[in-house]
């Protein structure tokens, strides 16, 4: 049976269901931990009402003997005994057969949770007891809502929690998937051109087929640059693979900066020399020493300078200069190159990516230059950065601490 398979968003999609999916349950948890609280509090009240009902019931002895006195009592000592019933979190009032307070709190818009009538005592007077806001109860469920609300945030962190390190794994996993197979795919395409060329060079060497001496040289040396190339893209991949696993090792010491562009422009001076190219160097003498790796910092800088040449066209101006800041060098290349959009320049330094890749073709690569160079700057503790427009060239700088 074909297994089926999934594309890297319908699996960002599942994952983030799968995330949203136990947050359903957790809301309606909380919504019955809230009717819990008020329910709660709700059978508190009611409780409280019996117990209040209850206590006047009882007491009919205590009215028998306030009445039996040759003295009607005052609306204010019936007030005044109850009151000694029960506790202070209740309001009381006696109120007449007409319903006027004859004393007690004028409690608007509100039912009492007990009443005794004084009727049968001679009185026509009715108690009315009120429970408006009882602290304890209030404070009660405060503390029950407040506990279960931890309980849900707790649900909740743990499951966004587990959600962020899942999705940040999962998406990790993807990029690695897209880069290892787009890292397949350029390895295939740039191995395919000087391999094919190489092989019919080499047949055509086998098979005799040279007009002279001058031909065949001409053949090795074109299987030499190719060899060359081939060797150039090994080591940029090995390279690209240390500094991704973190096995590159860096030696920083004080470095002279011109020493390190002394050493970035050895391989590239008949190629900046070369006519239709305007190569400018504008290094002070008195620049102060950086840490760095020399080599490391002089292939950054050689690295610049070939992705210079080649997303120049055919009138090239390139420049390289330098500048101490305040704890730092910055190196600087420009070029009156192809330039680059906001989304290229956001893109730039991203492994496998090439601004025009018919350019890149054209003059070779992988598109891992750039990339090996942030990781290599970054190992410095230092800092790239690129300005650029479309057809306005580009501005590579890098920002190296002092020794």
């Amino acid at each position: 049976m074909t297994p089926i398979e999934i594309r890297p968003h319908q699996l960002r999609a599942l994952l983030w269901l799968l995330v949203l999916v136990p947050l359903i349950p957790i809301a309606l948890m909380f919504q019955m931990m809230l009717n819990s609280v008020r329910a709660e509090r709700l059978t508190s009240f009611d409780r409280l009402a019996a117990i209040y009902q209850q206590t006047l019931d009882t007491a009919e002895p205590g009215f028998a003997r306030l009445t039996s006195g040759e003295t009607p009592p005052s609306p204010r000592d019936v007030h005044n005994f109850v009151r000694g019933l029960l506790d202070r979190d209740v309001v009381l009032r006696v109120i007449d057969h007409e319903g006027r307070v004859l004393t007690g709190a004028n409690v608007a818009d509100s039912q009492p949770v007990a009443r005794k009538s004084l009727h049968r005592h001679g009185l026509p007077w009715t108690v009315q007891v009120f429970l408006l806001d009882d602290e304890t109860l209030a404070r009660g469920a405060r503390e029950q809502f407040r506990g279960y609300l931890g309980v849900v945030i707790g649900a909740v962190a743990g499951v966004l929690i587990i959600a962020v390190v899942a999705a940040l794994t999962v998406s990790r996993q993807l990029e690695l998937r897209e880069l290892r197979n787009t890292a397949v795919a350029t390895v295939a395409h740039e191995l395919r051109t000087p391999l094919a060329a190489m092989r019919m060079l080499v047949d055509t060497l086998r098979e005799g087929r040279v007009r002279d001496e001058t031909q065949r040289q001409e053949y090795l040396d074109l299987i030499a640059a190719e060899n060359e190339r081939l060797s150039r893209l090994a080591e940029d991949f090995l390279t690209f693979s240390r500094l991704d696993r973190g096995k590159h090792k860096l030696t920083l010491a004080p470095v002279a900066p011109g020493a390190v562009v002394e050493q970035a422009l050895q391989g590239l001076r008949s190629r900046l020399e070369a006519p239709g190219c305007a190569f400018s160097l504008d290094l002070p003498s008195d620049l102060p020493p950086v840490r760095a790796d020399r080599d490391a910092l002089a292939s950054v800088l050689a690295n610049l300078l070939d992705n210079a040449l080649k997303y120049t066209g055919d009138a090239k101006r390139i420049s390289l200069w330098a500048r101490a800041a305040r704890d730092a060098v910055v190196f600087a290349v420009t070029d009156n190159g192809i330039g680059m959009d906001r989304a290229q320049l956001e893109r730039v330094f991203e492994p496998f990516h090439q601004v025009d890749d018919r350019l890149a073709r054209d003059a070779e690569g992988a598109g891992l230059g750039l990339a090996i160079v942030a990781r290599i700057v970054g190992l410095h503790g230092g800092r790239i950065h690129v300005d650029s427009k479309p057809g306005q060239g580009a501005t590579f700088s890098i920002r190296i601490p002092l020794a």
